[in-house]
């Protein structure tokens, strides 16, 4: 059973993946971390170079995350560009990673965006009041309000992503509220499935 945790933006994806990972003991995977990982690729850094220029790498020879990001959401076509060269890469290490293991939960905040593959089981979507998702964007990534937007701007709409998720998780109190809730999760569609317990 692979298990796949996305959201919007600032409403817990990590902390919920994190949790039910424990909770059920067993191996999480964050599409981030593959993503930083492709951009450490020579075939990547040439196929960014080649479309922004050299000002996207530092002394070292290394992307500057903030100069890809100006690129990438600024512009819908650039935007594009970046997920079409990304995105199947990210999903294709995923699907490595998990094919031979009983139950995972993965972290992929762009997973509508990369579209749902066919052997992904379950989608966790995890939202949270636009307030308090911009308070914790603030406190936790420095971000300003206009950041926030200008990034949400591209994104699939909320409403579609969560029509077409399996499961959600309402993630506006604190965290005893959201255990219950993973804990509701686990029982309802994991221990019920004979096939891994």
């Amino acid at each position: 059973m692979i298990i796949a945790v996305t959201g919007s933006i600032g409403a817990g994806k990590s902390t919920v993946s994190k949790l039910l990972a424990g909770k059920i003991c067993c191996e999480r995977f964050d599409a981030d971390s593959i993503v930083a990982e492709l951009w450490q690729s020579e075939k990547i850094k040439s196929l960014a170079i080649k479309r922004w220029g050299a000002k996207i790498i530092d002394s070292s020879g290394n992307i500057i995350k903030s100069e890809i990001s100006r690129q990438i959401f600024t512009d819908k076509s650039e935007y594009k560009f970046c997920n079409d060269m990304i995105h199947s890469l990210v999903m294709k290490e995923l699907h490595e990673r998990t094919e031979n293991l009983a139950i995972s939960v993965l972290e992929i905040p762009l997973l509508f965006e990369a579209g749902r593959p066919s052997w992904i089981d379950i989608i966790i979507y995890v939202r949270a009041n636009y307030n308090i998702r911009l308070e914790r964007c603030i406190n936790n990534r420095g971000w300003t309000e206009q950041e926030l937007l200008r990034r949400e701007n591209l994104l699939m709409p909320e409403n579609v992503k969560i029509s077409q998720s399996d499961y959600i998780i309402e993630n506006d109190k604190g965290l005893d509220d959201l255990q219950e809730k993973i804990n509701s999760f686990i029982i309802t569609e994991i221990y019920t499935q004979e096939k891994i317990f």
